[in-house]
């Protein structure tokens, strides 16, 4: 299907309220049926937002309502060593081990690919773009053209921007407050704080540690979520996110700098 079919004269994760319903594309950071302030031309639209990352991403994903042997079927690391899976107090200690692998952790910056699996359309979209992160509590999530657009996540909400339009989503609702708070932890923060919403699962190996995680709600918009770190615990190797019955998102990160120079300037919207 022609790009064009699926990115509109705004970014494709984004839907107008007046537009013919698209398939549900919800990400970690959109709640279900959340609208945000758009500006666009000198004028107000309120359009519904539909923002899929890994956020990306971060990302801010295993599977909520579903029989945990789904999670199974997402293919290994193509030559990856064998990890070893975790539970308990040894999960426990893997999470406290990155936590304490982050702690210094003041920037991080990576490159991505995207790969967005559509299944009512029987289509894939693939993207590529950078990640920035500035602890304690902002993130900008660049997409190269064709998309061409930046989002931002910070103290004041979620965000977008493009050449023509802008909008904000206020952290004020505790959906948002939450969603963003997930993205933190799942991308420089401490992931235990993830149970709150998230069954997670652990394993480790000689290349790094992989962390899942099941929605406890059924009815969370990302079921699941899988992010592989490297051997430092630190550095993003690849994650994926399950939205819906059979939508997915796959991140593959590479050219990671830890605690490199970053102006506070680009990290606002």
């Amino acid at each position: 299907m022609p790009r064009a079919a699926l990115a509109p004269a705004v970014p494709s994760s984004v839907r107008l309220v007046d537009e013919p319903a698209a398939p549900a594309s919800h990400g970690l950071l959109a709640p279900r049926g959340v609208r945000m302030q758009r500006k666009e031309s000198g004028r107000n639209m309120r359009p519904r937002l539909a923002f899929s990352l890994l956020v990306a991403a971060i990302p801010a994903l295993v599977l909520a309502g579903a029989p945990s042997s789904a999670v199974a079927d997402e293919p290994a690391d193509a030559g990856a060593p064998a990890r070893e899976k975790l539970e308990g107090p040894s999960l426990d200690a893997l999470l406290a081990d990155v936590a304490r692998a982050r702690k210094d952790v003041k920037t991080l910056r990576a490159s991505f690919t995207q790969e967005r699996r559509i299944a009512l359309l029987a289509t894939s979209i693939k993207s590529r773009g950078e990640l920035t992160c500035a602890t304690p509590d902002r993130l900008r999530w660049d997409l190269a053209p064709p998309d061409d657009v930046v989002y931002f996540v910070g103290p004041e909400g979620l965000s977008y921007r493009t050449k023509s339009s802008s909008a904000t989503l206020p952290a004020s609702g505790a959906g948002v407050a939450r969603a963003l708070g997930d993205l933190r932890a799942l991308l420089t923060g401490d992931l235990a704080s993830l149970r709150d919403r998230y069954e997670l699962e652990g394993a480790r190996g000689p290349d790094g540690v992989e962390i899942r995680g099941t929605a406890k709600d059924k009815k969370a918009s990302v079921r699941a979520f899988t992010l592989v770190l490297d051997r430092g615990l630190v550095r993003p190797v690849r994650a994926r996110l399950l939205e819906g019955k059979n939508d997915s998102i796959d991140l593959v990160f590479s050219n990671v700098v830890v605690n490199g120079p970053v102006d506070p300037a680009r990290m606002r919207p």
